[in-house]
C-alpha cells in the first residue's frame, strides 16, 4: 500500500538555533540603525522631547528591529531565540539579581570610573527622570521596560545564542563584552558588562532570555527611580 500524506508518521523538526546568518544580518541592521539614529538624536535647542527620552526610544527600537529581522530570516520561532517561559523561581531570581546589580553600581563605579574616558553620559537620562511625573512615567516605560526588552532580544536572544555554540565562557563573556562596548567606553561600560554577565549566565542556565529581561528591567527602573529622587 502506498502511504498517504495523512498516514505518514510526523517527524519532528530538529531544534534550530540562530547562526552566523542571523548574527551577521542583525548586527548589520543594528549598526546601520544606530548610525542613522545619530541624526535623530542630534536635537536642536528647544525641541519638545527630552533628549533622554529620544535616546531611550532609540535604545529600545534599534535592537528590537534587528532582532525581528533575524527572527524572520529563516527560523521564525521565538523559542529558538530564548523566548521561552520559565518557572516563577527564575523570574524572582532575575528581579533579585537586578537589585543586587543596583547595589553593585556604586563600588564598581568608584573602582573603575576614574580609569575610563568619556565622563558622565547619563545626565540626559537624569534630566528626563527628574522632569515631572509624566516625564518620569515615560522614562520608566521607555528606558525601564522597553529598552531592556529590546536589548535582551538582540544581545542575548541573537548574539549570546550564537556564541554559546562555542561554550559557556565564549557565549556569556563574549556577549557581555559586546553589550558593554555597544554602550561606548564611558561610565556606563562597567555596569553594562556586569549586567551582560548576569543575563548571559541566566540564559545559559535556563535556555530563556526572560529571567535576564527581569534583571535588566529591575536594574534600569530602580536606577531611574534613584535618579528621580536625586540620589
Amino acid at each position: 500500500m502506498i502511504p498517504t500524506i495523512a498516514s505518514r508518521p510526523t517527524v519532528p523538526l530538529p531544534h534550530r538555533r540562530p547562526g552566523w546568518l542571523e548574527l551577521g544580518v542583525a548586527t548589520l541592521v543594528a549598526v546601520v540603525l544606530y548610525l542613522a539614529s545619530g541624526l535623530v538624536t542630534a536635537l536642536p535647542a528647544g525641541f519638545p522631547l527630552a533628549p533622554g527620552l529620544v535616546a531611550f526610544a532609540v535604545s529600545a527600537l534599534v535592537p528590537g528591529v534587528a532582532f525581528a529581522v533575524a527572527l524572520l530570516l529563516r527560523i521564525r520561532r521565538g523559542s529558538s531565540f530564548g523566548l521561552r517561559s520559565v518557572d516563577v523561581r527564575w523570574i524572582l531570581a532575575g528581579a533579585g539579581l537586578g537589585l543586587i546589580a543596583v547595589l553593585l553600581t556604586w563600588p564598581v563605579s568608584w573602582l573603575v570610573d576614574p580609569l575610563l574616558p568619556g565622563g558622565d553620559v547619563q545626565q540626559s537620562y537624569r534630566d528626563a527622570a527628574q522632569g515631572g511625573s509624566l516625564m518620569l512615567a515615560a522614562t520608566l516605560v521607555l528606558g525601564g521596560v522597553l529598552t531592556p526588552i529590546g536589548e535582551e532580544l538582540l544581545f542575548r536572544g541573537v548574539i549570546a545564542n550564537v556564541l554559546l555554540r562555542w561554550g559557556t565562557v565564549v557565549g556569556v563573556l563574549g556577549s557581555a563584552l559586546v553589550f558593554a562596548l555597544a554602550h561606548g567606553i564611558n561610565d556606563v561600560t562597567p555596569m553594562a558588562f556586569v549586567i551582560g554577565l548576569i543575563t548571559g549566565a541566566l540564559m545559559r542556565l535556563t535556555g530563556s532570555i526572560v529571567p535576564g529581561i527581569l534583571v535588566h528591567v529591575t536594574y534600569n527602573t530602580t536606577g531611574m527611580i534613584v535618579h528621580a529622587l536625586g540620589l
